[in-house]
């Protein structure tokens, strides 16, 4: 185990993160939920009144609904900010650490090509877990936070969505990342490379893997949302998938090398 300057900066940033995460659940804490919670609820209960006592029909549930949000936005303070932004802090905490725990075994090896499909299929089969979560964790936040109407089916569709949502996603991933782990098995060479001679094989695989590769940077930029503590790392692990699979298509093979 190398404790090289990489590792140290990694060990650094991991620590940062954790602080930062405890700062900001602490922040969290002792923000109240409410801007002015005395006026919050009494909205709230006249809103309610005029569902449950009378005749209310799908359009009144649905102005109710308007007004239940904009009454989120009126009295909202930053408590859910400061918490999401923790979780996420500390959820990529954990990520760097293990990032300085793998370079400190394997040093300038990680910036290669990885060809073994046990690791490159486990990390991608996480990355797909933890979008899931991602996605399920906003409608489950809002839920638990009291940020959705009581009146609406607020849970099953969303949480549905998100399942039907990751098919595609999974489908799509799996397509991107098994067929060079079979195809080019004896290639080898840097994770970051970008074009080699003959370039036609670097253009292509640029071409193919550049809207995925956008998409798992628009994951990882989502660490302030509801789900972003899963959503941050998926995107992590999916840009490293990514990125390996590309550079499995462009790396030559042991022979030409």
């Amino acid at each position: 185990m190398k404790l090289t300057p990489a590792v140290r900066a990694t060990a650094a940033i991991a620590l940062a993160l954790l602080l930062a995460g405890a700062v900001l659940l602490g922040l969290a804490a002792i923000t109240p939920w409410h801007t002015d919670s005395d006026a919050y609820f009494a909205a709230l209960q006249r809103l309610r009144a005029t569902l449950y006592f009378g005749q209310s029909s799908a359009e009144d549930f649905r102005r109710a609904t308007l007004r239940f949000n904009s009454l989120q936005l009126q009295y909202a303070t930053h408590k859910w900010l400061y918490a999401d932004l923790g979780y996420a802090c500390l959820a990529l905490a954990v990520c760097a650490g293990v990032a300085a725990g793998l370079a400190a075994r394997f040093g300038a090896r990680l910036l290669r090509t990885q060809k073994r499909a046990l690791v490159v299929l486990g990390v991608t089969l996480l990355a797909l877990v933890a979008t899931l979560v991602g996605l399920a964790a906003d409608p489950l936040h809002r839920f638990y936070r009291e940020q959705l109407p009581e009146w609406a089916d607020t849970l099953n569709i969303p949480l549905a969505g998100a399942l039907v949502a990751m098919i595609p996603l999974t489908v799509i991933t799996l397509l991107l990342v098994i067929p060079p782990l079979v195809l080019r098995r004896k290639a080898s060479g840097p994770l970051l490379v970008f074009t080699r001679p003959p370039h036609w094989p670097s253009i292509l695989a640029n071409a193919v893997y550049g809207l995925p590769l956008v998409f798992a940077v628009f994951l990882i930029s989502g660490l302030a949302s509801r789900g972003g503590w899963a959503l941050a790392p998926a995107g992590l692990m999916l840009l490293w998938v990514l990125l390996n699979a590309r550079a499995l298509w462009i790396a030559p093979t042991e022979e030409s090398a």
